[in-house]
């Protein structure tokens, strides 16, 4: 016996057998809907406000330990600096390391160059015992130290006068040999610039690493130790600067454990009669730190084992904190854990809140929705009823039955609609392609400007950039950087301009320079050089780039010689009285276009730094070189030595006045 059947679902069938009226078919589904939307809305507001508040805490850490980690960076990057800078004086023979007077002058200049929170001490060991040294004290004044045959092996601090040289004795320590110090054997045994451990300060009770050197003679022989100070505080007072929500915390401990430096105020160190006694990180009173201490030796069973940036997780009663560990090494000897610890109650709190006041906006909202509903499901059945009375009567016969209906919406337009559809599509038709044909000639029009404009912005970015810089921009190319082997570069002030402005209005003098920059763009594009920049009244000129060229820098050299003449006809011309200074240099640069708004096309390189002291050092109505661009020019020009000059960042350097070209070969 078989047995056959039809199981497809009609909702038809459904709405038949049960006789739902349509003001409830029209309320309860909407109700249905509204109370599954609130639910889910409000289920997974709360998983995605916890899912939102772990990204939010790891991107907290992780922009906490970025920040930690730069600050330490920079702090540790001067001591580097100041101790290569010296040891080369001294290898070089620019500085007597066995004469104190200058080193003592040398050290109290560089104390200038860095803050003295990068920087506390600045001395030098010598393996004969002697010492010599400047340091920020305690007291906040800068002494210096020494310690030697000439003090009976006694630790003399003097005090210090505005140039370098000690001052009155200010106090007789105790006895102080520097080869026994822990940064002078490390350095020694290392034989390079190795950190220290960290140690307790000599004069006072405070942790501090050096940054040591060792110095060798050309035998070989150990001349002594460069050392540089760094006291660990600093690094606990930018700690406890840094919030991280409401109770979260940073420390950074060795990889023995012994604490660095915390954001709590508590220090990393006790002090019981003369001895210091370095803190453990689990035996810190902040309850947060000393437990999150003993879960990472949990979790890694060895320190020693956290060799990459970690993120975890722990709870404490309950609550759960978000952990990052990040290794932090710089040079050698020097390996330390920055640790930054978030409870998930610092950002849960306002999520919970936020959390009840959504269910309680959902119930309100669902309570109005069901008013609304039940009003719109009235306004909408009325009018449905009384077309369904006509119609019954239109069926009966009755065919005068009209439906009136005051409402302007599609149940009042319904009865007149058939009529006016012939003449409104009619009309419709004849507005579509009216407005077709306009649209068109809006679109030629529109393409015109476009195109006008684009040929502005064409020719406005090759007034900016060289023509080869300007196609690479619009082939949508957005950093451009070049290097260029051989270029020479003009640097030009106008002496006295500046005087100037304090007697003529600033429209006549932003008027004359403009005659004048002019006339040096005019010079630039006559012998095909490339204009980068002005700056007030100076003015930068390269030759040899964006295309290379052999003669660059005779063609700059041709156009210094006419910026020269064009300053003296102006001066000629308006009565006016001031001189133009000029540099040039010729080397390797970068060039290129880099960022986003307002980008030009500039210069970079030491070959840039030294033109520009060319022009600074230079003097009115003067046009320096330097031996590089002599060596080009001087079988073409005509020179006059300057001799050695001092030039900052370089030292003594010989350069050249430019005089004119050769009689030999003018025209």
């Amino acid at each position: 016996m078989s047995v056959r059947g039809n199981f497809s679902f009609n909702p038809n069938r459904l709405f038949q057998t049960w006789k739902f009226p349509i003001r409830l078919v029209l309320v309860v589904p909407f109700v249905l809907q509204i109370s599954a939307a609130v639910g889910l809305t409000g289920w997974l507001s709360l998983k995605n406000g916890q899912q939102a508040v772990n990204d939010l805490a790891a991107q907290l850490r992780a922009e906490i330990v970025a920040r930690i980690e730069t600050q330490l960076r920079d702090y540790l990057q001067a001591p580097r600096v100041i101790n290569q800078i010296n040891a080369n004086a001294i290898e070089l023979g620019h500085l007597n390391s066995q004469d104190t007077g200058s080193l003592t002058r040398q050290f109290w200049r560089q104390r200038n160059l860095v803050d003295r929170i990068t920087v506390s001490a600045i001395y030098l060991g010598g393996s004969d015992g002697e010492f010599i040294g400047l340091g920020f004290q305690n007291n906040n004044r800068w002494e210096i130290g020494r310690a030697g045959r000439s003090t009976g092996g006694k630790f003399y601090s003097y005090a210090v006068d505005d140039f370098g040289n000690p001052g009155e004795l200010l106090e007789s320590g105790n006895t102080y040999d520097p080869r026994i110090r822990p940064w002078y054997e490390k350095a020694v045994q290392a034989n390079q610039p190795i950190w220290s451990d960290i140690y307790v300060d000599f004069k006072d009770p405070r942790l501090k690493i050096t940054l040591a050197q060792p110095l060798y003679e050309e035998g070989g022989n150990l001349r002594g130790v460069l050392g540089v100070d760094f006291v660990l505080s600093h690094i606990r007072e930018f700690l406890e600067t840094i919030k991280i929500g409401k109770s979260g915390q940073t420390f950074i401990m060795e990889r023995s454990g012994l604490l660095v430096a915390s954001s709590v105020p508590q220090l990393p160190y006790n002090i019981e009669g003369d001895q210091v006694n370095r803190i453990a990180a689990v035996d810190v009173e902040d309850f947060l730190i000393r437990e999150t201490t003993k879960y990472l030796k949990t979790y890694f069973g060895n320190l020693a084992h956290i060799n990459a940036p970690k993120q975890v997780a722990f709870k404490i009663k309950g609550d759960l904190k978000f952990v990052q560990v990040v290794p932090f090494s710089e040079g050698e000897n020097l390996d330390w854990l920055i640790v930054v610890v978030v409870p998930e109650s610092d950002f849960m709190e306002r999520i919970q809140a936020n959390t009840r006041t959504t269910i309680q906006l959902s119930l309100v909202a669902l309570i109005l929705a069901i008013g609304v509903g039940l009003m719109t499901a009235r306004w909408i059945t009325h009018p449905l009823w009384q077309l369904s009375q006509a119609s019954m009567a239109i069926a009966n016969g009755d065919f005068e039955r009209r439906v009136w209906v005051d409402r302007s919406d599609e149940l009042g337009t319904l009865a007149t609609a058939f009529n006016q559809m012939s003449a409104q599509l009619k009309s419709s038709h004849e507005q579509l392609a009216e407005y077709s044909r306009s649209l068109e000639r809006k679109v030629r029009d529109r393409t015109q400007a476009l195109q006008a404009e684009q040929e502005k912005s064409e020719q406005l970015l090759l007034n900016i950039f060289p023509a080869a810089i300007a196609k690479r921009l619009k082939d949508n190319q957005t950093a451009i950087a070049d290097y260029f082997p051989d270029v020479t570069i003009l640097f030009a002030d106008i002496v006295g301009f500046t005087t100037l402005s304090s007697r003529v209005s600033p429209i006549q003098l932003v008027s004359w320079l403009n005659h004048i920059f002019s006339t040096f763009d005019r010079l630039a594009e006559k012998h095909g050089l490339e204009k980068i920049k002005t700056i007030g009244d100076a003015y930068m000129v390269v030759g040899g780039l964006p295309l290379p060229r052999s003669d660059s820098a005779e063609a700059i050299a041709e156009m210094a010689l006419e910026m020269q003449q064009a300053v003296k006809d102006f001066c000629i011309i308006t009565g006016q009285v001031f001189q133009i200074r000029i540099g040039i240099n010729t080397g390797p640069v970068v060039a290129g276009v880099i960022g986003l708004k307002k980008f030009i096309y500039d210069l970079w390189g030491d070959t840039v730094n030294v033109a520009s002291r060319m022009e600074s050092s230079g003097l009115p109505g003067k046009i320096q070189v330097t031996t590089e661009t002599y060596q080009r020019l001087n079988h073409k020009f005509l020179f006059q030595k300057r001799g050695p000059i001092t030039i900052k960042g370089k030292g003594p350097m010989i350069t050249y006045w430019l005089i004119d070209q050769s009689p030999n070969l003018s025209p």
